[in-house]
Formats: C-alpha cells, sequence, structure tokens
C-alpha cells in the first residue's frame, strides 16, 4: 500500500494533475498534488468533500510520466490508484496529510504535509510496485551510484475561491531533517461543467524550491563527479511551472473515463546538474476509472 501511494503521489500529486474541485491528484497529491509533484506541491482543501467520506478509485489505462534524470526509462502507468479521507477538520490524500485551522466562506486556511517528489526520481529501485505494474525503470552506470532519501514536508496552504477560480499559495519546510529546505507553491485551478457527465478541470503552477532543497537532489559531489560527470551545485534557488489538464466524463455512478495531462518547465539550476536529462517533463494518462 505504502508503494501504491508513492506512484499515485508521483503520477498525481506531484502533477499537480486536479483542480480543487475534484483534486497529482501524482503533489495525486491533491490536498496538494503534485501529478501533483506531482506533483505537485498544491493541494486540495477538506472542504470539498462531505465530511467522514473515504473516496477510493482506481483508474485503468495507459500513460507515462517522463523521466528528469539521465539514463532512467519514462515510467509507463497502467494502474494509478487513488484514496482519500475528509473528516471535519482532517484529511488524508494519498501521502497528503492536512488539517483545518480556519474555514470561511471563501477563504481557507490548512496544516499541510506532503511527499517531496525531487527525491522519488532517486528512489524507483526501492518501490517493487513498479514491477509489478510493468514498470522497468532502467538506472545508467552514470546514475547507479547516486543516492538521494525522501524528504516530507510541511506548511500552511491557503485557498480562496473568487469568480469561479481557486486561487491558492502555500511555504512547506522539510520536516525530516534530510535537506532542511522548503517549497513555496501558488496555483491557479478553474472547473468547468461542460454537460451532467462531463467535466474539465485546468489548473497552472508556480512552484519555488529553496538552494538547500536544491543542493542535496542536484549537486554532484565531489566524491560522485568523474571526467563524464563533472562536479556541479546549485548557484540559487529555481522556479519551475507546470500546466495540467484533468477531465473525466462518467458514464455511471462508478465508471468514468479518464483523461490526465501535465507538463512541467524546470529551472536551470536543476537542468544544469548533468544528471538531468529532461527539462520538460510531461505526463499523461488516459484510461477508465472505477470509484468504489
Amino acid at each position: 500500500m505504502k508503494n501504491a501511494l508513492l506512484v499515485a503521489a508521483l503520477a498525481l500529486a506531484s502533477l499537480d494533475t486536479q483542480a480543487t474541485s475534484t483534486e497529482i491528484s501524482l503533489e495525486s497529491v491533491n490536498k496538494d498534488p503534485e501529478v501533483t509533484e506531482q506533483q505537485d506541491s498544491a493541494t486540495p482543501t477538506s472542504q470539498q468533500a462531505e465530511a467522514g467520506e473515504w473516496d477510493v478509485s482506481v483508474s485503468l489505462g495507459y500513460g507515462q510520466v517522463e523521466s528528469i534524470i539521465k539514463n532512467v526509462e519514462d515510467y509507463n502507468l497502467y494502474l494509478l490508484p487513488n484514496i482519500s479521507y475528509y473528516g471535519e477538520d482532517f484529511f488524508v490524500e494519498n501521502t497528503t496529510l492536512g488539517y483545518s485551522l480556519y474555514e470561511g466562506r471563501d477563504l481557507y486556511v490548512d496544516l499541510v504535509g506532503l511527499l517531496n517528489r525531487d527525491g522519488l526520481y532517486f528512489k524507483l529501485e526501492d518501490f517493487g510496485i513498479f514491477s509489478a505494474l510493468g514498470i522497468n525503470p532502467v538506472r545508467g552506470r552514470d546514475v547507479v551510484d547516486i543516492d538521494r532519501d525522501l524528504s516530507y514536508l510541511a506548511g500552511l496552504s491557503a485557498t480562496y475561491h473568487v469568480l469561479g477560480f481557486d486561487i491558492r499559495g502555500g511555504y512547506y519546510h522539510d520536516i525530516t531533517d534530510v535537506h532542511g529546505g522548503y517549497e513555496v507553491s501558488f496555483s491557479i485551478a478553474k472547473h468547468f461543467s461542460l454537460t451532467d457527465n462531463w467535466t474539465l478541470d485546468l489548473k497552472t503552477t508556480a512552484l519555488h524550491k529553496s538552494k538547500k532543497l536544491l543542493d542535496y537532489y542536484y549537486t554532484i559531489r565531489r566524491e560522485e563527479a568523474f571526467t563524464r560527470r563533472p562536479f556541479y551545485t546549485p548557484n540559487s534557488s529555481g522556479n519551475s511551472y507546470s500546466w495540467t489538464v484533468n477531465s473525466e466524463y462518467s458514464f455511471n455512478e462508478n465508471w468514468s473515463a479518464h483523461l490526465l495531462l501535465n507538463r512541467v518547465v524546470l529551472p536551470n539550476e536543476i537542468t544544469n546538474s548533468i544528471i538531468v536529462g529532461n527539462k520538460r517533463p510531461n505526463t499523461y494518462f488516459l484510461g477508465v476509472k472505477y470509484t468504489f
């Protein structure tokens, strides 16, 4: 179950794949998500579902999360689980936890904990569920000896609803003493009900990562450097940007068609690292979703 939630965090939450009305999301980090880290790192608020309600769904289909690490293959997605729970004040969204501090008519303030997705790219070999899903990431010789730990972030998130838009900002700091860094996120999301059965969510996100966070994950340390992989360290913090489309068409109460599209533009502080080979990773998934 732990690994299944990490897959969801990478593909949804961390991706910032869903907007607040439904929300990557693969960080599915929809109280975040980021789909997501993905997602991201934006997350949905506990006010978007009835108190005490569990939401469990599985999407079956095909998609990919493009790797940002050189010589690591893109991740083929065939199964996308999502588990969430919303209490009166407390909520769980896959690997994201939250507690509501303030609920107003249009403003919500939450205390949020979420998984940072940068570390996921260095831990794929630990996730046995990837093989079970038919996903076989291959780590090349240039990156196989580089290891980084996962980190968990916590902080405050505020969401303001105005003119049909959900505007969210959040500050999240490392609470696992891995790198001591932080992320600051800002997102704008819009939900559309195209028909009685068809919904569309659009979202754009800006994510600021601190220099400490980037240093830990993307510095090439002197003991890791060699001729083809020179020493490197980011010279500052960095900003990434993402755009997400999430759409569902319901056939009945349980079954629906599910489409996710996401694109991320990484900062130079990340892409200048020799181990990074993709400046604009894309994620997509198309399949059928079953809600229990």
